[in-house]
């Protein structure tokens, strides 16, 4: 049976950080970025983790910067004095207390987006001494010195929880493509799990595995939103050609409903603009050929009360609802338009008044 659940595990230079002006942060953006991606496209199959020899290595490596921002004040400060006595005494850099606050600091980032953890396995000095000597990945370093020390007690790690957690997946994101390659880590990796290990060099890969794996499709979901604000866009357009549509269909001798008369966006006459956009909302775009896409959209319209009671053909026409002189009333179209992305072109295919929506019950006037 295929296995769906996959444990995601950041390595260290994935959530690398070395922003001097924000010391107190341990991991860059990178574990909300994910978080949030999933979450959004409601992936629930995707556990994030983060060895504990990660976050050790974080932790120390921003204890060393801030060790070194307060060499370098006490340097200036030293330096400043050979103009006379300055009122302002050398600092002490305290190791503990700058531990706690990134170590509290990392609680709550594991706590807000659900990080598990990774022990750092117990691994007997001599496996550790034959890979190093054997070269086995991801120690490396020909001609260079035993490079891979941390990367290997992070690789066996993720192997022992692998053993003890088969019904997971795992994925490792990671760039260092000299220390961990895929083909040497999976075929190591299948002696202790059935389940597929992966590797992915960067946050926009993973996204991509996951899009594909969980068919999010989000390369449609984008496209459908730039074509959502690109149509929002053309509301006056699409609310004219409405009218249009409108009073050519029931200027027909057979078409007996009342018309309503459209001159806002036509001629530009304000004491005829009895007929005001007020609002679109599109419920569905599907797309017909490369540039064209069919759009189902709800169009609210702002019927102005005017005195003149005649359509465009000259005949008498009854309003839709009753109401007194001066009142605007908030009307509401189903319609169906084809939207030609090439030209930024519109066409109604039809229009169908909500017979179920009524401005009285949503109590939408605008006078």
């Amino acid at each position: 049976m295929t296995k769906n659940k996959y444990k995601v595990v950041f390595d260290a230079n994935i959530l690398y950080c070395d922003e001097e002006n924000c010391l107190n942060k341990v991991f860059n953006s990178n574990i909300g970025d994910v978080f949030n991606f999933l979450k959004s496209n409601k992936v629930t199959d995707l556990c994030l983790c983060a060895p504990q020899l990660v976050i050790d290595e974080r932790i120390s490596h921003r204890l060393l910067m801030i060790e070194s921002q307060y060499e370098s004040f006490n340097r200036v400060l030293r330096n400043l004095k050979v103009f006379g006595h300055i009122n302002v005494k050398e600092k002490n850099f305290n190791r503990n207390k700058y531990k706690k606050i990134l170590n509290k600091n990392v609680s709550l980032i594991i706590k807000k987006y659900k990080i598990k953890i990774i022990p750092t396995a117990k691994i007997e000095q001599e496996l550790i001494i034959k890979r190093a000597l054997d070269k086995v990945a991801p120690f490396y370093g020909q001609g260079k010195g035993d490079r891979g020390f941390k990367d290997t007690l992070i690789w066996l790690s993720l192997l022992k929880d692998a053993k003890n957690n088969k019904k997971y997946n795992y994925i490792l994101v990671t760039d260092d493509k000299t220390g961990f390659t895929p083909e040497v880590c999976e075929n190591e990796f299948k002696k202790y799990s059935t389940s597929t290990f992966l590797i992915k060099r960067s946050i926009s890969d993973l996204k991509e595995f996951v899009d594909e794996k969980f068919n999010l499709e989000l390369e449609y979901k984008k496209l459908y939103q730039e074509i959502e604000q690109e149509v929002l866009a053309l509301k006056g357009t699409i609310t004219t050609k409405v009218g249009g549509f409108l009073n050519s269909e029931r200027a027909r001798p057979d078409y007996l409903t009342p018309v309503l008369s459209v001159h806002s966006y036509v001629s530009g006459n304000k004491d005829n603009n009895n007929f005001d956009f007020y609002s679109l909302e599109i419920n569905n775009i599907s797309q017909v050929d490369n540039n064209g896409f069919n759009i189902d959209a709800n169009l609210k319209v702002i019927n102005r009360d005017s005195n003149d009671q005649q359509n465009l053909w000259g005949y008498n026409i009854a309003p839709v609802y009753v109401h007194s002189r001066n009142e605007d009333k908030i009307m509401k179209y189903k319609i169906s338009i084809e939207y030609n992305r090439n030209m930024n072109s519109i066409d109604i295919i039809s229009v169908a008044k909500d017979s179920l929506y009524s401005p009285y019950l949503e109590n939408e006037y605008i006078k």
